[in-house]
């Protein structure tokens, strides 16, 4: 079986953490659809659909905790079940591509109105890791007027914070910091606990960069309002069904690469926030109460009622 060059590269840089966060995750994986469109030879219908599929489910299994990544999928495999010529279907699906990715800005500038809105009055907020969303909001806030200082964690084990206080350095914000361990002596100097999140549950509860919980616990206790900052996409909608999403664990060698014989060592990529630890979520179509938000999903989604087939279970019939 072979696959497209670019799909391949794409998953490798997503498995490593070359491409890390949600929006990045997904950027990346709709250009490898595009590119790997543009590049396909096949003319039969039959054989481009199980070709386009391929390369969907591999790009979806790379990061599994990404229902943004996945939702967006599942909107360009639509095309794909349509009964028209190859070409005209290659031709509508590299459209699609194009669109997703102007739309995704369009909802960008909407979720920093609508976060500018709730945090104008925030002067000082803590993040965690980095997220592309997060650092655009802040980025916004600091241009008017309204962030004097970001208190940001190394986020251990790959150091993404390292990301976060870079950029915002770079836009001239004023930014601490920490080690991961001292984020509860640290959250009571902050406004606001804000982060972006991989994925949003029904219920509210959120998945996010392994340690996001234990800092909102302590933000809770303190009396910081935890905001989580995402684009809708990163609804689930398998959990309405009761699905779990499963929490990816990574090798031993990025905690320790040289550990002891016998050491056992769990390294886990995310952890789930519970709704009630979580103040409100931003995103572009308004901020809602995390309950709120799922019920306003199922909603929009028309999720009642509907049998759910995951992205694998679509494509299957089709390989």
């Amino acid at each position: 079986m072979v696959f497209n060059k670019i799909v391949l590269e794409t998953v490798r840089k997503i498995k490593s953490l070359e491409i890390q966060g949600s929006s990045n995750v997904r950027k990346a994986v709709i250009f490898a659809i595009k590119e790997s469109v543009l590049q396909s030879k096949v003319t039969s219908l039959k054989r481009f659909r199980a070709e386009l599929g391929r390369n969907i489910i591999l790009l979806a299994e790379a990061r599994p905790t990404e229902p943004e990544t996945r939702n967006a999928l599942v909107e360009i495999w639509k095309i794909a079940e349509q009964e028209i010529p190859v070409e005209k279907m290659k031709n509508e699906i590299v459209i699609a591509c194009e669109a997703h990715e102007q739309n995704r800005e369009k909802s960008m500038q909407k979720i920093c109105k609508n976060a500018e809105r709730e945090l104008k009055k925030c002067e000082t907020i803590f993040t965690h890791c980095h997220s592309s969303t997060v650092e655009r909001i802040l980025k916004t806030l600091h241009d008017k007027g309204h962030l004097k200082r970001v208190l940001c964690t190394e986020t251990r084990p790959l150091f993404q914070g390292r990301i976060t206080a870079a950029k915002l350095l770079e836009a001239g914000i004023n930014c601490t910091m920490i080690v991961d361990s001292a984020a509860r002596a640290f959250i009571g100097e902050a406004d606001a606990f804000l982060t972006g999140c991989d994925a949003v549950f029904y219920n509210g509860s959120i998945v996010n960069k392994i340690g996001t919980s234990m800092i909102s616990l302590a933000a809770k206790r303190k009396k910081v309002p935890h905001y989580v900052a995402t684009v809708s996409q990163c609804f689930d909608p398998a959990t309405y069904y009761g699905k779990k999403i499963e929490i990816e664990e990574r090798g031993y060698n990025e905690v320790w690469p040289e550990k002891p014989v016998n050491l056992q060592i769990r390294n886990p990529a995310f952890d789930i926030t519970e709704a009630e630890l979580v103040k409100a979520i931003i995103c572009e179509q308004g901020v809602f109460k995390p309950k709120n938000f799922g019920i306003f999903m199922a909603k929009k989604l028309k999720l009642k009622g509907k049998k759910y087939k995951t992205l694998e279970e679509l494509i299957k019939p089709y390989l």
